[in-house]
């Protein structure tokens, strides 16, 4: 039995022993699982300074996307981004209800994902990496803010003249009720605090602002196909995994609510979780499947997709996307 870093209770059960896939870093890791919350963590349980020498320089979310070279947000995605979701008017000027319908129709060919605009436009992107995102939205609009640990992904974000502070939420001390929108954008997994981090939260965001949150499902249908060699399972750096119940638990101890969880699956994951099994425990397999290069076939990808449409329409898709705010009792 290991003790809950989540709900601190003395039931959990361990499942397996994994390592670093992505870099290989040394270390042996056991991964538990809390009989009372569901949340799946690691053991040992790290130091943030121990848990520091997992993410090298090169680390992927460092790096600035390649979606800077692209033209910044004109025409029709533009237009949508006006009249469908609420932000500043630069191409138009004004708004009207022809306009808006209009956009309605658009947006499910463009712009799609999109996080509305709200309030001030006041945003805070915890864990911000490199400063990809903040940099788009900052071109779209948004007054931007980030908050990264690392000192590579810090520069990186500061080389594109984003506000960021470099360690943790609560280092930056921002004002009580600031932020309009605050993103964790598979960033709670990482986190070895995650209670403190959403209080901290909670403290920030403005009484009608809004928490976007993605993490991987550990009640996906990979995660139980694959098991230790599910991609998305990323030990050591994922310390805490969670499934619906896991992430209700942790938003009802630190004063918020789940407005929304929508599931979404693609063959990232899985093609690299294929890759993972037949590394460990593909003798069995014919040499023509391990001949494929899963990452990077097309046709595998693509013929796929119905399938995980599918798993997403029965909450079994690898990643959950919740939408969360303040409960009314933690604002009054």
């Amino acid at each position: 039995m290991g003790s809950c870093p989540l709900c601190r209770q003395n039931s959990a059960i361990r499942l397996f022993q994994s390592r670093d896939r992505v870099h290989h870093l040394a270390g042996i890791f056991t991964i538990f699982r809390c009989q009372q919350c569901r949340a799946i963590f690691i053991g040992p349980w790290p130091s943030n300074e121990e848990l520091a020498a997992y993410y090298p320089e090169h680390y992927g979310p460092y790096r600035h996307s390649r979606s800077l070279e692209k033209q910044n947000c004109v025409g029709l995605k533009r237009f949508v981004l006006e009249h469908f979701y609420g932000y500043p008017l630069v191409q138009s000027r004004s708004r009207s209800l022809l306009k808006a319908r209009i956009a309605f129709l658009l947006s499910y060919v463009t712009a799609k994902g999109t996080i509305p605009y709200r309030g001030s436009g006041y945003f805070l992107d915890v864990g911000c990496g490199g400063g990809s995102y903040l940099h788009r939205l900052k071109q779209r609009g948004w007054n931007v803010y980030g908050v990264e640990p690392s000192a590579a992904g810090t520069a990186q974000a500061r080389s594109l003249g984003i506000n960021v502070c470099h360690g943790y939420i609560e280092d930056a001390r921002f004002p009580d009720g600031f932020f309009d929108v605050i993103r964790l954008h598979h960033v709670l997994e990482h986190l070895t605090a995650p209670q403190a981090t959403l209080r901290e939260i909670a403290r920030i965001l403005k009484p009608d602002g809004l928490v976007y949150v993605t993490v991987p499902n550990t009640q996906s249908f990979n995660f139980w196909l694959f098991g230790a060699n599910w991609y998305a399972l990323d030990a050591p750096r994922h310390v805490i995994s969670y499934c619906p119940k896991s992430l209700a638990f942790l938003c009802q101890a630190t004063g918020f609510e789940i407005l929304k969880v929508r599931y979404q699956s693609g063959a990232f994951n899985f093609v690299r979780s294929v890759r993972y099994h037949l590394e460990e425990q593909g003798k069995q397999w014919p040499r023509w499947v391990h001949g494929i290069n899963w990452p990077s076939n097309k046709l595998i990808r693509r013929a796929l997709k119905p399938f995980f449409l599918l798993m997403d329409r029965f909450r079994l898709g690898d990643v959950m996307l919740a939408l969360l705010q303040k409960r009314v009792s933690s604002v009054s």
